[in-house]
Protein backbone atom coordinates (compact mmCIF):
# COMPACT_ATOMS: atom_id res chain seq x y z
CA UNK A 1 0.00 0.00 0.00
CA UNK A 2 1.34 3.39 -0.93
CA UNK A 3 -1.82 5.44 -0.42
CA UNK A 4 -0.02 7.61 2.13
CA UNK A 5 3.29 7.80 0.33
CA UNK A 6 5.13 10.87 1.66
CA UNK A 7 5.62 12.17 -1.87
CA UNK A 8 1.85 12.35 -2.49
CA UNK A 9 -0.79 14.71 -1.20
CA UNK A 10 -3.05 12.81 1.15
CA UNK A 11 -6.80 13.19 1.19
CA UNK A 12 -8.20 15.21 4.07
CA UNK A 13 -11.65 15.49 5.60
CA UNK A 14 -12.96 18.90 6.61
CA UNK A 15 -15.55 19.74 9.22
CA UNK A 16 -17.01 23.04 10.41
CA UNK A 17 -17.07 23.87 14.11
CA UNK A 18 -20.09 25.63 15.57
CA UNK A 19 -18.18 28.91 15.53
CA UNK A 20 -17.33 28.49 11.85
CA UNK A 21 -13.70 27.45 12.26
CA UNK A 22 -12.46 24.73 9.97
CA UNK A 23 -11.34 21.37 11.36
CA UNK A 24 -9.20 19.24 9.05
CA UNK A 25 -8.21 15.62 9.63
CA UNK A 26 -5.68 13.82 7.45
CA UNK A 27 -2.86 11.34 7.45
CA UNK A 28 0.46 13.15 7.37
CA UNK A 29 4.01 11.97 6.77
CA UNK A 30 6.18 12.91 9.74
CA UNK A 31 9.74 12.93 8.44
CA UNK A 32 11.21 13.09 11.95
CA UNK A 33 9.43 9.88 12.97
CA UNK A 34 9.73 8.30 9.54
CA UNK A 35 6.06 7.31 9.50
CA UNK A 36 2.55 8.56 8.91
CA UNK A 37 0.56 10.10 11.75
CA UNK A 38 -2.93 11.60 11.97
CA UNK A 39 -3.00 15.39 11.90
CA UNK A 40 -5.88 17.37 13.40
CA UNK A 41 -5.87 21.02 12.39
CA UNK A 42 -8.30 23.46 13.99
CA UNK A 43 -8.22 26.88 12.38
CA UNK A 44 -4.49 26.70 11.67
CA UNK A 45 -3.35 25.02 14.89
CA UNK A 46 -2.25 21.45 14.22
CA UNK A 47 -1.63 18.49 16.48
CA UNK A 48 -0.49 15.03 15.48
CA UNK A 49 -1.70 11.76 16.94
CA UNK A 50 0.13 8.47 16.58
CA UNK A 51 -2.02 6.02 14.65
CA UNK A 52 -2.19 3.73 17.69
CA UNK A 53 -4.03 6.44 19.67
CA UNK A 54 -6.74 7.10 17.06
CA UNK A 55 -9.14 4.32 18.17
CA UNK A 56 -9.10 5.54 21.79
CA UNK A 57 -9.53 9.15 20.61
CA UNK A 58 -12.51 8.18 18.44
CA UNK A 59 -14.04 6.23 21.34
CA UNK A 60 -13.66 9.25 23.64
CA UNK A 61 -15.27 11.60 21.10
CA UNK A 62 -18.12 9.15 20.49
CA UNK A 63 -18.79 8.70 24.21
CA UNK A 64 -18.69 12.47 24.83
CA UNK A 65 -21.13 13.05 21.96
CA UNK A 66 -23.48 10.31 23.17
CA UNK A 67 -23.53 11.51 26.80
CA UNK A 68 -23.91 15.13 25.69
CA UNK A 69 -26.78 14.24 23.38
CA UNK A 70 -28.54 12.32 26.15
CA UNK A 71 -28.48 15.47 28.24
CA UNK A 72 -29.63 17.57 25.27
CA UNK A 73 -32.57 15.21 24.73
CA UNK A 74 -33.35 15.29 28.47
CA UNK A 75 -33.56 19.08 28.22
CA UNK A 76 -35.86 18.68 25.17
CA UNK A 77 -33.25 20.32 22.94
CA UNK A 78 -31.81 17.49 20.80
CA UNK A 79 -29.30 18.26 18.07
CA UNK A 80 -31.01 18.46 14.66
CA UNK A 81 -30.10 15.54 12.40
CA UNK A 82 -28.59 17.85 9.76
CA UNK A 83 -25.90 19.17 12.12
Amino acid sequence: MNAFDPSKNTRSMNFAALDGRTITVRPLWDAGLGRNVVELDVNGTAVSLPNSQVPAFVDAVTIAAFVGELENAGRDNPTPAAQ
